[in-house]
């Protein structure tokens, strides 16, 4: 399998040619035979080390010193800490990979005004403003959940790499400069983490004002590095991929990357040429099984055994007695962490804005057992506020008491971020339609993280609005908004199937609100507003004329929401109620209330799922025509009727929507195919008195999809009880936002 673009180091072209690298001071000269073990870069190949260290063990070979690269440092580290090859394999099995190179908690634990702004067919694409000129994050992954991990795992490690049962050295690259980083003291979470931070991949680690990437650019078997320590003889495992083969470059970014790779296998070639005798050197027969298929890495452990197993004549010489080989293991054990309590939390504010929040989210956690599984969901319910590059965390002695440090790192490319959006739908008989939108964010206003948000929309809504949320307390349980903005969209209106006019529908509004969110799942918003309504035909009869219409409004908004995701859902739901109330003081017409309903329930069973979901609107008394209307229609919004050609003050929708997955899927990199069916039925009124269950349109719909990174695709082909028929290309969520 041919290792995926980013997944491999190539893409750090520039920094290999800078220079050769450099190494650790070598450590004193042992007073006897030292057995050092080299374990080298590879990605999701590095599982084969364990293999390796799982036959050393069975053929009692013991190792003074190890020196690792990249996934050669996760597994060489764990050992160095005192795991055993059993239970190095069982993290590896326990981990969820595709999780893990995500930063983002699940959906469902972010906060409100996240989920809303995800309704805004929202790219996974931010770019930020920062001293004067645009900047993009160092990497697809800031590596938040994976530094979570490696905390976890490395808790209570000296901060002297050589107090560690076997002592470790990992290697790393400095971005800037081009030489080789090996620490010998610090956080080994941070070290290891800096080691496998692939460029482009992964974002770099700033150690010491140095910023780190993958080690393997400059030594991906460091033996060099190994000596250094004082080892007299070495045990290298090489777990490099091979270059590719003729019939395999096929375009020009395969040749540029099989040009870096000649440029880093030359450098591994050139440490691997240091081998003296009595050094052996194991290679586990790994084909071309991709770097990036961590998924299925553990299938390389096997084959790392039968390397460990096929060098058994060479490794004899390095074997011990029983006796000396139990009493060395012994020595080796990871002694358990002490069990004890939380007395203190400090963190450090130097790197960011928001420092105060970070404080007080964590302030909880004293007097609380200080454990990896404690303090990790504090740590999140931080970190899910969007403006940290990642929030790490280590065990600290102070007067002879434990406590923990925070570091929130604050994103570097912001604190002015810029998202986009896209949703495009064509009916394949002349009408498109699309949205774009660009969202500008603000943060760090406050120390208690006060944010302005702004929209430019473009396509089927023009708007340009920005909106300012600011906590009233430190937990941000209570908040204040104020926002206004001009938007403006076009309506067709359709008769027996058929486009019969269209109006644009311009609004100006401003208005303030008073929110409370005291849980991830839901918020409720009490709000008031003026709005000014312009309405122009486009396409009209002669006799058709357009309106305008003043409106002051009073309301209130509830919203619940556990959706996992909003492309093709899998658990969860949404809710929102909202109440709107005019008063005929301040609005056209003689007042009145309009009340909204939606909601979505996600229903699933291994590769089958199921999607509930309606709308509801409705009015009491006369509102402004303008501002009571709602609209249906278009792909799973009434599936062969034109979007939005039913127009009206009330309005009944249900749908039950069933999408199932097509293959296995599973992989980091995947847009799983889904292939599904819905029913629907729903219909607009005049009034409310007029809502009958006689007048429901019927309809349905067939389509198939691909759920992309960007956002899901789907072909659907669409039909109602009124003969009105469609094949529809769609760009866009399952999930509409509320104003469609």
């Amino acid at each position: 399998m041919r290792t995926p673009f980013l997944l491999r180091p190539c893409a750090a072209l520039l920094l290999v040619l800078l220079s050769s690298a450099g190494h650790a001071a070598p450590a004193p000269a042992p007073a006897e035979e030292c057995t050092g073990l080299v374990l080298g870069g590879g990605g999701a190949r590095g599982a084969a080390h364990i293999g390796v260290l799982r036959e050393l063990e069975r053929q009692r070979v013991p190792v003074c010193a190890i020196a690792g690269t990249s996934m050669g440092a996760v597994v060489g580290a764990l050992y160095a800490s005192g795991r055993s090859p059993d239970e190095i394999e069982g993290i590896l099995n326990r981990l969820d990979w595709a999780d893990l190179f995500r930063d983002d908690p699940p959906r469902d634990r972010l906060p409100m005004r996240r989920k809303e702004a995800q309704l805004n067919y929202r790219l996974e694409l931010e770019a930020g403003w920062r001293d004067g000129g645009l900047q993009l994050p160092y990497g697809a992954v800031q590596g938040q959940k994976l530094g979570l991990l490696l905390e976890s795992l490395f808790d209570g490690s000296p901060e002297d790499f050589d107090r560690l049962p076997i002592p470790f050295r990992a290697v790393a690259t400095d971005i800037v400069d081009g030489s080789a980083v090996v620490p010998a003291r610090g956080r080994l979470a941070e070290v290891v983490r800096a080691s496998m931070a692939v460029p482009a991949v992964f974002a770099p680690m700033e150690i010491d004002g140095r910023l780190l990437v993958d080690g393997g650019l400059v030594n991906n078997v460091p033996i060099s590095v190994v000596r250094g320590m004082g080892a007299t003889r070495v045990i290298a495992v090489d777990v490099g991929s091979p270059l590719f083969r003729r019939e395999q470059l096929r375009s020009p970014a395969d040749v540029a990357f099989q040009m870096v790779s000649v440029i880093l296998k030359e450098r591994t070639d050139r440490e691997l040429a240091t081998l003296a005798e009595g050094d052996v050197l194991v290679r586990p027969e790994l084909g071309e099984f991709s770097a990036a298929d961590f998924a299925n890495a553990a299938t390389t452990i096997g084959p790392g055994v039968d390397a460990g197993r096929a060098a058994a004549p060479a490794l004899a010489a390095f074997a011990q007695p029983e006796p000396q080989w139990l009493a060395w293991r012994e020595s080796r054990r990871r002694a358990p962490a002490a069990s004890t309590t939380i007395a203190f939390v400090e963190v450090d504010g130097t790197r960011s804005g928001t420092a105060e929040l970070v404080r007080r989210r964590s302030a909880p956690l004293v007097g609380k057992p200080l454990e990896v599984a404690v303090i990790e969901p504090y740590v999140s319910a931080a970190y899910v506020e969007g403006t940290y590059e990642r929030i790490g965390w280590r065990r600290v002695e102070r007067d002879g008491v434990s406590g923990i440090e925070l570091t929130p790192v604050d994103k570097p490319w912001g604190p002015v971020f810029a998202n986009l959006g896209l949703q495009f739908a064509d009916d394949f008989e002349g009408r498109s339609d699309y949205q774009l939108v660009s969202e500008l964010l603000v943060t760090g206003l406050s120390p208690d993280g006060d944010e302005l948000r702004g929209f430019l929309k473009l396509g089927r809504i023009t708007e340009l609005s920005a909106d300012w949320f600011s906590p009233l307390n430190a937990d941000r349980d209570y908040f204040f908004g104020v926002a206004g903005g001009w938007r403006a969209q076009n309506l067709p209106i359709a008769i027996g199937g058929r486009q019969a006019a269209e109006y644009r529908i311009a609004r100006s509004q401003a208005g303030v609100r008073l929110g409370l969110q005291r849980s991830a799942d839901w918020s409720l918003e009490a709000g008031v507003g003026l709005a000014h309504y312009d309405a122009k035909p486009v396409v009209a009869a002669p006799d058709q004329s357009g309106d305008t219409a003043r409106a002051a409004s009073a309301g209130l908004r509830g919203v619940w929401d556990t959706l996992d995701r909003l492309s093709f859902p899998s658990s969860g739901g949404r809710i929102v109620l909202s109440a709107q109330h005019f008063p005929d003081r301040w609005s056209d017409g003689d007042g009145g209330t309009v009340y909204r309903a939606r909601g979505d329930w996600a229903l699933s069973r291994g590769r089958h799922h199921l999607l509930l979901g309606g709308r509801w609107a409705s009015v009491q008394g006369e509102p402004p025509g303008l501002a009571a209307y709602s609209t249906l229609g278009g792909f799973l919004n009434l599936s062969g009727k034109v979007e939005r050609s039913l127009v009206d003050t009330n309005l009944a929708y249900g749908r039950a929507v069933y999408y199932g997955r097509l293959g296995e899927g599973g992989g980091l990199v995947s847009a799983p195919a889904f292939v599904g069916f819905s029913l629907e039925a729903g219909n607009v009124w005049r009034t409310r008195q007029a809502m009958s269950a006689d007048d429901l349109i019927g309809a349905g719909s067939a389509f198939v999809g691909i759920s992309s990174p960007f956002g899901p695709l789907l072909l659907g082909y669409g039909l109602t009880s009124e003969s009105d028929r469609s094949w529809t290309l769609s760009f866009g969520n399952l999930i509409r936002s509320d104003d469609q």
